[in-house]
């Protein structure tokens, strides 16, 4: 007998079980706890054969930030199911489980970490998301001096840093095009999960904090996990920090969410190997919630008709009439009518979460529809990538 439904406190061991075996992870004592505090403030689903769970994932909430906008967000994980029963549509299911949970609850939109992206495409998501990582090689880096500064630097666990950069990060500019608003029991999990990560906080003349570095240190290599600083004095106080560490490392690296080149700041720019990498995906759970709430940068927009595609979640599938008036959008399913644009739910997540544009989608033969009507609604869009700092 095969029964699928959502995971409660007791099973807790069997899917810590199934995760430990589906990802090849090592039991510890750590893994437990950290597992714990995410299984608790997620909603697990699971599939069972015979009472054994054998299939399962975590759908996790978070609330992002995009473009001065709040959403909520269910973050899937954990996707895991035993050998002997992958390849049966349990993972469907589960996916169809998850999103039926997500429009009772009031999320607007989903991310998730892929092991294949074609696989995910089938659930409506897309790659929205990239990492750059930035590699230097210690023996070329340049003499750089740096002026006194009235801050100061304090060195730190991550568990002890916590309330002091919390809401720095959360209020931070890079973290308001797409990235998650950390709560206080995420920020825990991460401390419990890298043990190995230690924090520099830079200190004003005021005592305030300034900015901060998350990073590891690693046999020969000195890891950026985060850098986030507010002024120029902050960002010269935290690098002046990384470089006093570069007689004992070979490598510095930066794995970084942002979506710019750091290279031509220094004055050799071929020392930094730059390397961009698919990250995350996203997709738009609930399209009227997000047309209506999403932050336009154009005050009008013409009645425009758009006939999305969703395969899997059909209640966002069909014709809608958006127009914007004074800043304020409209937003009407309509029963029948023509389009003036036709995308796929996942080239429309790409374009609204300003990945790729929708001019840019069109010219690739991913959007159809007249020209003029796909340049005024790609400039109703945000043109800023999105910047994903967290990963589950």
């Amino acid at each position: 007998m095969v029964e699928k439904r959502k995971l409660m406190k007791t099973d807790e061991q069997a899917f810590y079980a199934l995760a430990q075996y589906a990802f090849n992870k090592v039991d510890s004592v750590q893994r437990q706890h950290f597992f714990k505090q995410l299984y608790t403030h997620s909603t697990g689903f699971g599939v069972f054969e015979d009472n054994r769970l054998v299939s399962g994932l975590l759908a996790t909430p978070f609330d992002v930030r995009l473009n001065g906008q709040t959403f909520k967000m269910s973050g899937i994980g954990y996707v895991a199911s035993y050998p002997e029963f992958a390849g049966k549509g349990s993972i469907a299911s589960l996916m169809q489980l998850a999103f039926e949970d997500m429009q009772t609850t009031g999320i607007t939109l989903s991310y998730l970490a892929p092991f294949a992206y074609g696989f995910y495409r089938r659930f409506g998501y897309e790659q929205v998301f990239e990492q750059t990582i930035f590699e230097i090689q210690t023996a070329d880096l340049p003499r750089l001096k740096f002026a006194p500064s009235v801050g100061r630097v304090v060195r730190m666990s991550l568990a002890q840093a916590i309330p002091l950069i919390s809401a720095f990060f959360n209020h931070h500019p890079n973290n308001q095009a797409g990235g998650i608003q950390r709560a206080d029991w995420w920020w825990q999990y991460d401390a419990m999960k890298h043990s190995d990560w230690e924090v520099a906080v830079d200190l004003d003349g005021k005592k305030a904090v300034a900015g901060y570095l998350i990073y590891s240190r690693q046999v020969g290599t000195f890891v950026i996990q985060e850098l986030m600083t507010s002024t120029v004095a902050s960002q010269t106080q935290l690098i002046n920090f990384i470089l006093k560490h570069q007689s004992a490392y070979a490598t510095i690296q930066y794995e970084s969410a942002l979506t710019e080149s750091l290279a031509d700041l220094l004055p050799n720019p071929t020392i930094v190997k730059t390397t961009t990498v698919p990250y995350m995906m996203a997709r738009i759970v609930s399209l009227p919630d997000f047309l209506a709430q999403y932050a336009y940068q154009v005050q009008e927009l013409p009645v425009t008709t758009i006939a999305i595609q969703d395969d899997f979640l059909p209640a966002n599938a069909g014709l809608w009439q958006l127009s914007i008036h004074a800043g304020q959008a409209t937003v009407i399913k309509l029963a029948t009518g023509t389009a003036d644009i036709t995308v796929t739910i996942q080239n429309l997540t790409k374009a609204m979460l300003g990945y790729r544009s929708l001019e840019s989608q069109a010219h690739y033969g991913h959007v159809q529809g007249a020209q003029p009507k796909i340049a005024q609604l790609s400039a109703a869009f945000s043109h800023t990538k999105p910047m994903l700092w967290d990963y589950f």
